[in-house]
């Protein structure tokens, strides 16, 4: 008799992640990291055995997992397959498994090769071939295990869903690690990995006339292998060999400074970003679902719910999320200006990542608080229905602002840790916001979403745009409250006076701030959500202050990007 084929789950999570999409110098690097991570899970996916059932991502209407690409389906350039990926096969495991595995490598050869193909128009020397495709074999991560499905019940699923999970991390600290051989004479390494040997130093003198020498050529970096890939691989192997329309017309990146000055410049034509003219200010939004683990596990779902039929609605409401919304609101239509600096229509920001419950974009950074509470807004809505007892899954931000000429990378890990740090130590949900000064110092504001926080925020904000509130009102909160910081450094640490009325102490100099750059009429409509705001801070005065004086530095900072500033005079109150 014939043996019964084995039902499994098996799971693949290829690396590296975070480090590799931040190691960028443009918008374009931000993207096209991101969307070759995405690029090769989809060829994992589609490697899978027949019958297999994917399980998370969702496969319908992924545009990456369709059987035939279609250079034209809406989305079909927008990187959201996450790294992760789960699906039931039905048959041998090991085979399966070391078949997506193979067709993973397979793929990143492919790409690897089509680029090299390419190195004469890059200028890169034929001697370095070599060590080229050394470091192309040494950056991939893949981890897999699959996990039999022995009892048919929906309990059974869960413990083999579990145990999967455990064992793949533990496969994730225990896999080989291959030692690296340095290339003799070459001491250069790769300007933004830090790692890798450089194979190629870009002169700085970017010519208008050579996409291909432009797009190594723009930055002085030195540049390892998988840099080259990342800068290159859009023409060299997506737009030749696979059709899509990843051309600098066909799909337009906008610079760093086009983006914060609301214009249409391109990324691949722009000069270097430090040359840029301007004095804009940029915003690296970090979007991140709260204890997603847990809800993809089930621990918060309902204990009679298969977690086979969780796994598949989480997942449709997760793809919902990535595919329906985030674009709509990161790249929304506003005013801005055309070449020769009249009136057009530029997207808002620029979408660099959107997988399931994780977001990376780039927006002006006046607008970053409120692109990010409405992703915050959409991820509650399309997973509204996974609710369990009372809770439903919500998220934290992360977000870094800094000048247009601030270091990309940087930028990037600011956000990513401030997405952290809103987990972590503000207390998820929440968000907070890494302000980096151009004199290298870095301020943090960041509060729970049902805080008040926002509320004030927003009225600040919108009085001030609006004429009603002079810029110098923020400015002037901070003078008036920063007096009463007893804690400022390590050195400087005195005990706050018993009973400090705290509360009291900042409305008044609140009140009087806005009276006198504003009127009497804001002051009295500010009243309401600061107070809100203060009686969720509780009443220990250092965590008060630095709170108000958190927000206020935020607004002073974010309010000099808006594109058309109102001019308003200081007010002075009728008696």
């Amino acid at each position: 008799m014939e043996k019964a084929a084995t039902k499994c789950l098996i799971k693949f999570q290829i690396g590296p992640v975070q480090e590799f999409i931040a190691q960028a110098r443009s918008t374009r690097d931000l993207w096209s990291g991101s969307y070759l991570l995405s690029w090769l899970v989809a060829a994992g996916i589609k490697a899978l055995p027949d019958g297999s059932h994917l399980i998370f991502p969702q496969k319908d209407k992924q545009p990456l997992l369709e059987a035939i690409l279609d250079p034209q389906a809406e989305g079909i350039l927008i990187p959201n397959l996450p790294n992760i990926f789960i699906a039931q096969i039905q048959g041998d495991a090991k085979d399966a498994g070391h078949a997506v595995e193979a067709a993973i490598e397979a793929e990143w050869k492919a790409i690897a090769d089509a680029v090299w193909a390419a190195h004469p128009k890059l200028g890169i020397e034929k001697h370095y071939e070599a060590r080229f495709f050394a470091q192309v074999n040494h950056h991939l991560s893949i981890s897999w295990v699959a996990t039999p499905l022995v009892d048919k019940a929906p309990e059974g699923y869960k413990a083999a869903y579990l145990l999967n999970g455990k064992h793949l991390d533990a496969v994730r600290q225990t896999r080989a690690f291959h030692a690296w051989d340095s290339a003799s004479g070459i001491n250069d390494k790769d300007s933004l990995s830090g790692k890798e040997e450089a194979i190629f130093r870009g002169s700085g003198e970017p010519n208008q006339s050579d996409v291909w020498h432009n797009l190594l050529n723009k930055h002085t970096d030195f540049l390892g292998a998988v840099a080259v890939i990342k800068r290159v691989w859009h023409l060299a192997y997506l737009n030749r060999e696979k059709g899509l329309p990843t051309g600098s017309e066909e799909f337009p990146i906008r610079s760093i400074p086009a983006i914060a000055a609301r214009t249409t410049e391109l990324d691949d034509k722009a000069p270097r970003q430090e040359d840029s003219p301007g004095d804009n200010y940029i915003a690296a939004i970090a979007f991140d679902g709260d204890r997603i683990g847990e809800w993809v596990n089930g621990d918060k779902s309902p204990r009679d719910t298969d977690l086979r039929v969780h796994h598949e609605a989480f997942s449709q409401a997760l793809t919902g999320f990535a595919l329906g919304s985030v674009s709509g609101i990161v790249t929304t239509l506003q005013d801005g200006k055309g070449k020769n600096g009249g009136a057009t229509k530029v997207p808002l920001g620029q979408l660099i990542y959107a997988g399931g419950d994780d977001v990376v974009c780039l927006v002006p950074a006046d607008e970053a608080l409120a692109v990010a509470t409405l992703l915050r807004d959409a991820f509650r809505r399309a997973t509204e229905k996974t609710e369990s007892a009372g809770d439903t899954p919500d998220a934290s931000v992360g977000i870094a602002i800094a000048h247009i000429h601030a270091p990309l990378q940087d930028l990037i890990r600011a956000a990513q840790a401030a997405e952290k740090h809103a987990k972590n130590e503000v207390g998820r949900p929440a968000f907070s916001v890494s302000l980096m000064k151009r004199s290298g110092s870095i301020t943090h504001w960041g509060a729970k979403w049902e805080s008040g926080a926002m509320a004030l925020h927003d009225s600040i904000f919108k009085a001030m745009k609006d004429g009603d509130l002079s810029a110098k009102f923020p400015h002037r909160v901070c003078q008036l409250l920063e007096p009463y910081l007893t804690r400022r450094t390590g050195l400087s640490n005195q005990a706050d006076v018993p009973a400090f009325p705290i509360h009291e102490i900042i409305q008044k100099e609140f009140i009087h701030a806005a009276t006198r750059q504003g009127s009497r009429e804001i002051a009295h409509l500010l009243e309401v959500p600061l107070r809100t705001y203060l009686a969720n801070l509780g009443t220990e005065p250092q965590i008060c202050l630095k709170a108000i004086i958190g927000l206020c530095t935020t607004l002073a900072f974010t309010f000099r990007n808006l594109p058309e500033k109102p001019t308003t005079a200081e007010r002075h109150a009728h008696a």
